[in-house]
């Protein structure tokens, strides 16, 4: 699975191109088509991206809510009808579509933030904010890891 972590920021040109961070590109399986799934953010106005792995396993994540219910609607409406696929092409640049880059306010700069399995793109300065309310959440918050192997 994929690992994405990192900040980066890169230019996007006026066809709404955008270089893949080379971190994030070395994630990407190798041979055969290169391509990432964007989302507009249910959370934030960003954009949310992953490999074709973790687009899986959303799906049947989103799968495991009771058919027909308004969550699986819900979510499938804001996470899968919203994805596309974005093919990264030789030099590792991906084309925004128009209308998610206007969801994050992203226009001639985009900043990738890896969030392990997937990341988020931003407009430089939504982000500026944001990464300051999360740092001042994070500083009440502590962190636990699972014991490696089999002891617990």
């Amino acid at each position: 699975m994929a690992l994405f972590t990192g900040t980066f920021e890169n230019k996007v040109d006026r066809k709404g191109r955008v270089s893949l961070p080379s971190d994030f590109r070395a994630e990407l399986p190798e041979g055969g088509e290169r391509v990432v799934y964007i989302y507009p953010s249910p959370k934030h106005d960003a954009l949310e991206a992953c490999d074709k792995a973790f687009m899986q396993r959303l799906v049947e994540a989103i799968e495991d809510r009771p058919l027909y219910s308004d969550e699986e609607e819900d979510l499938n409406q804001s996470i899968v009808a919203q994805a596309r696929r974005a093919l990264l092409d030789d030099t590792g640049r991906l084309v925004l579509p128009p209308d998610h880059a206007d969801h994050a306010g992203i226009e001639d700069k985009a900043v990738f933030v890896g969030q392990g399995s997937r990341f988020q793109i931003w407009s430089p300065d939504r982000y500026a904010d944001h990464a300051k309310i999360t740092r001042e959440r994070a500083k009440s918050r502590t962190l636990s890891l699972k014991p490696v192997g089999g002891d617990k």
